[in-house]
C-alpha cells in the first residue's frame, strides 16, 4: 500500500508536468552540469522563499539519479531539498511564499493542490522541468522533489549513475 501511494505520489504529478514517455521536448542544447545546477538553484530558490522564521534546518541532496522523459533517450537529472519546520506552521504560512515566488518567473508556472493530508505547490519550467513542493505536516518538513529539464546524457554517463 505505501509502495502504491509512493508511486502515484511521483507518477502521477509528473504525468500531470508532462514529464513522460514521448513528450520529446528535449533541450538539446543544455549540458548535465549545468542542468543540475540550475535544477538545484530553483531548490535553494524555493527554500529561501519559506519563511526564515519558520525554518529549523534545510538539506539539499548532493546527488540525484537519472529518469527518463523521452522516447528517444532523453533524461531529466532528479534530485531534492528537505526543509524542516516549526510545529504547528501551517501550509497557508510556508506555501504561499513559494507560490508568490514564481508567479513573476519567466517560463514557469505554478498551481497548488492537496494530495493525501499533504499540500503541494508543483513549479514547471521550460522542456518538463518540474519541483514539487509537498508541506507534510506530520512530519514537519517540506520536501521538495526536482526534475531538471530534458537533457541529452553526455559520452560516458549511464542512466544508472548517479550524478
Amino acid at each position: 500500500m505505501k509502495i502504491a501511494r509512493i508511486g502515484l505520489t511521483v507518477i502521477l504529478p509528473l504525468s500531470l508536468s508532462g514529464c513522460f514517455i514521448g513528450a520529446n521536448d528535449v533541450d538539446e542544447d543544455l549540458s548535465l552540469p549545468d542542468a543540475k545546477a540550475r535544477t538545484q538553484a530553483v531548490e535553494r530558490q524555493i527554500a529561501d522563499a519559506l519563511p526564515g522564521d519558520l525554518v529549523v534546518s534545510i538539506d539539499q541532496n548532493e546527488t540525484g539519479s537519472f529518469l527518463s522523459c523521452t522516447s528517444d533517450g532523453g533524461e531529466q537529472w532528479a534530485g531534492g531539498l528537505t526543509a524542516r519546520v516549526q510545529a504547528g506552521a501551517s501550509a497557508e504560512q510556508l506555501l504561499e511564499p513559494v507560490s508568490k515566488e514564481f508567479e513573476a518567473e519567466k517560463d514557469m508556472s505554478s498551481q497548488r493542490w492537496q494530495r493525501d493530508g499533504d499540500d503541494i505547490v508543483e513549479i514547471v519550467g521550460l522542456h518538463q522541468s518540474s519541483w514539487i513542493v509537498r508541506y507534510a505536516p506530520d512530519r514537519e518538513e517540506v520536501h521538495v522533489s526536482s526534475f531538471s529539464p530534458c537533457i541529452r546524457l553526455p559520452e560516458g554517463v549511464w542512466r544508472g549513475d548517479t550524478y
